[in-house]
């Protein structure tokens, strides 16, 4: 196994990588990890990454899909509020928008030689970010996103591995069955496709969850129940989230967006609310490597929020301690 760090090109990310990735790169060498997974963002000028850093790519997440793949301009319209609105939150105003971006960040792929990327396979709108009762079911947002990949890779010559991870809100790939994964596969027509697990988006399913222990034997029971299946399980984001009182104070709400002024305040009040669910906290308890005997990913990312370098050193020796001797040998000793 390769253990890997999350960082994107976000401002705040970028910060603390330093100028240069010095940061970054001294981090490796101190925490033992072999690489980053990158989230690209922006118009940043990736010659700056040292060569060696990057070892896998997450692909933008666009959240909202089926207006604009389906060139359905009123419900863009209804969602964004206006044409300038959709162009600035997806580059253009067309489908084109989502494959020229997917298919640069393969080229960037190619560019580090990532033996995998990572793809969300979801569609979903703010109205339905509170309560979780979207109108459309699994079904529908697996057989989009196939469209959206098969897409893509046909103008591309990347060949490495497209994983697609799971999430948690309903109508979405939630690794509920496997079901959901014959369909996703025999429509992507792209032949090295498998799975990335999103350990914190199984917890996210169940809002009675207490404890991290409880958490942990939750995500163990759901890995189970895929049985052969977690073979396709390459790479893994390692992270908790115990946000189910969170969750449940949303689905409470009666008008969340009540105070919101257009689009972007409506997007802002929806990112905070899922920012609560999906929390990046590392993992303590030690039953967490009990998750390593079901599966043998090639990748383990510890997908850890930080706003400074003490905090995301905390986190990542925290999450170290718990997996124990599975991280030394495993594989996370530098580059």
């Amino acid at each position: 196994m390769r253990f890997l760090l999350n960082i994107s090109t976000h401002a705040n990310d970028l910060a603390v990588a330093g100028a240069r990735w010095e940061g970054a790169s001294s981090l490796l060498d101190e925490c033992g990890f072999d690489g980053f997974e990158l989230y690209p963002v922006g118009g940043y000028d990736f010659d700056r990454i040292p060569d060696g850093l990057i070892g896998g790519i997450h692909l933008r997440f666009f959240v909202m899909l089926r207006q604009l793949w389906e060139n359905d301009r009123s419900g863009l319209l209804s969602l964004f509020d206006s044409e300038e609105n959709v162009r600035c939150y997806y580059g253009g105003t067309g489908r084109e928008a989502i494959v020229d971006c997917y298919r640069r960040q393969l080229e960037l792929a190619t560019r580090f030689d990532c033996p995998y990327v990572v793809f969300h396979p979801v569609h979903y709108e703010l109205e339905y970010v509170f309560d979780w009762r979207p109108p459309w079911n699994w079904r529908e947002t697996v057989d989009l996103s196939a469209e959206v990949i098969n897409e893509v890779v046909r103008g591309s010559d990347y060949d490495g591995w497209i994983l697609f991870e799971n999430l948690w809100w309903p109508g979405n790939f939630r690794l509920d069955s496997v079901e959901e994964i014959d369909r996703l596969l025999e429509r992507v027509d792209y032949e090295r496709s498998g799975i990335v697990l999103d350990t914190a988006h199984i917890i996210n399913k169940n809002q009675n969850l207490e404890t991290e222990e409880e958490a942990i034997g939750f995500l163990i029971d759901e890995v189970d129940r895929l049985g052969e299946y977690r073979r396709l399980i390459k790479a893994v984001h390692l992270c908790k989230s115990l946000s189910g009182e969170h969750v449940k104070a949303g689905m409470r709400l009666g008008n969340p967006y009540g105070r919101a002024d257009g689009f972007w305040d409506r997007f802002s009040i929806a990112l905070e609310h899922v920012r609560g669910i999906d929390t990046h906290d590392a993992f303590d308890h030690a039953s967490i490597a009990g998750l390593f005997d079901r599966i043998e990913p090639e990748n383990v990312v510890f997908e850890l929020s930080f706003r400074t370098m003490d905090e995301w050193r905390l986190k990542i020796d925290r999450q170290k301690r718990a997996l124990g001797k599975l991280f030394r040998a495993g594989g996370g000793a530098g580059r």
